[in-house]
């Protein structure tokens, strides 16, 4: 049985599936950053994200609303992410935005790297200091 990184990063369906191997990449990146700072050091509280690429924050959080408008507004919306942590199960559901990054074109797998490092230290932060998260970098 293969057991689940605890932090997953996934393609709207928008996108080609070409960009498989990029996402691998960077999920085997981020997950190397945590384990490094060690954040699975205590197994009771290992927390989990499932971050997914999207064209556009507005587009995205648009068709949350509509799917289900009390969980859209629980979400912290940032310039370039949208996040959603739900403390009961130590998990974090984040949108990463592309298209500005896009309009640039270069630089866009570090850029995404950046956003990626940004929400997981902002929910390690919000969490508190008693786990002792240290900052990815």
């Amino acid at each position: 049985m293969q057991q689940e990184l605890p932090i997953t990063i996934a393609a709207d369906s928008c996108f080609s599936s070409s960009l498989k191997p990029l996402l691998t990449q960077l999920e085997m990146w981020i997950n190397f950053q945590a384990l490094k700072a060690d954040w699975y050091g205590n197994e009771d509280f290992v927390l989990s994200f499932d971050f997914t690429l999207v064209r556009s924050l507005d587009e995205k959080m648009q068709q949350m609303k509509t799917a289900r408008a009390a969980s859209a507004e629980s979400w912290v919306v940032e310039s370039g992410y949208a996040y959603h942590y739900e403390s009961s199960s130590l998990m974090t559901i984040a949108f990463i935005a592309v298209d500005d990054l896009l309009q640039g074109g270069v630089g866009i797998e570090q850029a995404i790297k950046d956003r990626l490092i940004a929400v997981a230290n902002t929910v390690a932060n919000s969490v508190g200091s008693e786990h002792g998260f240290l900052a990815l970098s």
